[in-house]
């Protein structure tokens, strides 16, 4: 491992800094939708909501070797968008695609159904027979969403069925960090939104969101260490005490310096269209250079205050999903993880397949080959962390909306948790018979990821 206590004069001598009054800071946002729930209770399902409780008796810690190797993978993949010089989709590709959505029939927020013109209104404002119009580097200013289609309204599948309203917009695909590199493929026809490429997708982003990148700042970016945020609500002020922006865990930001009072990061801002950056301070429990060592200790530490915290479907009102949950969690430790769940799944060193077992059998196989802590637990439309076992059950980390249930009747709804939880494979049981079988993790689950080989761990 590497570490830097401070980086050359020149460095901090070339951050940019904007003076005029239209290039002042915005105004701080509002507290974070995502914050640890009140009602959050002490146990669940009778299982304490403390990782460490589960990880204390995991022995293993990464190989530093290994760790650094990961490092470089993830600042290739996070620097990515930078080095392209065209957009990642053709235009046939991004034509079939807006087609597709636009001819999707669904309902707004109102809870009426969204006609033809809706979809016709949203494919002309794309204006597919231009793209690509655009053809930039990027970078991001403020967290923003990632959107399927050019409109921050959302699009619902209907309100009458498990699974559907207000808390699943079909049209939200993700949150993207501030200070994320972007290639900005295309614009809107009046130019408030681009289809950018990121490193997590291509999709929409508010233009507000994005600042163009000069080559300066692209190569002091991309030659700093990464530094790694690493508590929710992290407010990034100017050395005036002036806002510039929030970062939450998952947000990578230029290194610029280290000593025993914390850390100097390089900020985004922007000033007339063009991205620049600014020196923050930054205290160690609210970030650190990547990578943390990577630890059962360091993890659980990393991962407690996210218990409780809401779910959010594609990063809806500032939550996390299921694969956000853990992409997050594991940035820190210089591991990157794709941005949906059956990516994620396929993205470990070894994926051993549950299909065709019995619950037991699953569950056996997994307290008998799964590492607390490096293991994932997947099903089709879900992820968890295999934390370890607790009296003779497996118990896993995860962002929880709920579990199908079923009336006498045959009457199908939702049991809804609604947040981050530990529970076992069978979180459904408290229900009684409401929640069949068949909705229990323990009995969807298909497949098990170690995220690392063996080689990469050490007693």
């Amino acid at each position: 491992m590497i570490q830097r206590r401070t980086w050359p004069a020149a460095l901090l001598a070339g951050l940019l800094v904007c003076l005029p009054a239209a290039c002042r800071a915005p105004a701080p946002p509002p507290a974070p939708a995502a914050a640890v729930s009140p009602s959050i209770p002490a146990d669940f399902q009778g299982l304490r909501q403390d990782p460490a409780v589960y990880l204390a008796g995991a022995g293993w810690r990464m190989d530093p070797g290994y760790q650094a190797q990961r490092v470089a993978a993830l600042r290739q993949a996070h620097f990515a968008p930078w080095g392209q010089t065209q957009p990642l989709l053709s235009a046939a590709e991004f034509r079939e695609t807006l087609h597709g959505l636009t001819a999707r029939t669904g309902y707004g927020e109102n809870t009426l159904p969204q006609g033809p013109e809706w979809g016709a209104r949203l494919a002309s404002l794309a204006d597919p027979e231009a793209y690509p119009n655009a053809g930039w580097p990027g970078l991001t200013l403020q967290t923003g969403d990632l959107r399927s289609l050019p409109t921050r309204r959302p699009q619902l599948k209907g309100f009458g069925h498990a699974g559907e309203g207000l808390a699943f917009d079909r049209l939200q695909e993700s949150l993207l960090p501030p200070g994320t590199p972007v290639w900005v493929c295309h614009a809107s026809r009046d130019g408030a939104w681009l289809f950018c490429d990121t490193p997590i997708g291509s999709h929409w982003l508010a233009a507000e969101k994005v600042a163009r990148a000069g080559d300066e700042l692209i190569q002091r970016w991309r030659s700093a260490p990464l530094a790694a945020i690493l508590r929710d609500g992290t407010g990034l002020r100017d050395g005036q005490g002036g806002f510039v922006c929030q970062a939450d865990l998952g947000t990578l930001l230029p290194l610029a310096g280290q000593d025993g009072g914390g850390l100097t990061i390089l900020a985004p801002r922007a000033c007339a269209g063009q991205a620049q950056d600014l020196a923050v301070r930054l205290t160690p429990g609210q970030a650190a250079p990547i990578f943390l060592s990577l630890t059962p200790t360091a993890l659980a530490r990393l991962a407690a205050p996210l218990l409780g915290q809401a779910y959010g479907w594609g990063g809806s009102f500032g939550g996390r999903d299921c694969s956000a949950l853990l992409r997050d969690l594991f940035l820190p430790f210089g591991l990157w993880l794709p941005r949906n769940s059956r990516q994620q799944a396929e993205a470990g060193a070894q994926r051993i397949e549950l299909e065709g077992l019995t619950a037991g059998e699953k569950e056996a196989l997994i307290r008998q080959q799964g590492r607390p802590g490096l293991s994932l637990l997947y099903m089709p439309g879900h992820i968890m962390l295999y934390l370890g076992q607790w009296e003779g059950r497996a118990v896993a980390l995860h962002a929880l909306w709920g579990l199908r249930t079923q009336e006498a009747s045959g009457q199908e709804g939702r049991w809804v948790v609604g947040r981050v939880v530990i529970s076992d494979l069978w979180p459904g049981r408290q229900q009684g018979e409401a929640v069949p079988a068949s909705s229990e993790p323990g009995n969807r689950l298909t497949a098990l990821v170690n995220l690392t080989p063996d080689a990469a761990l050490a007693p």
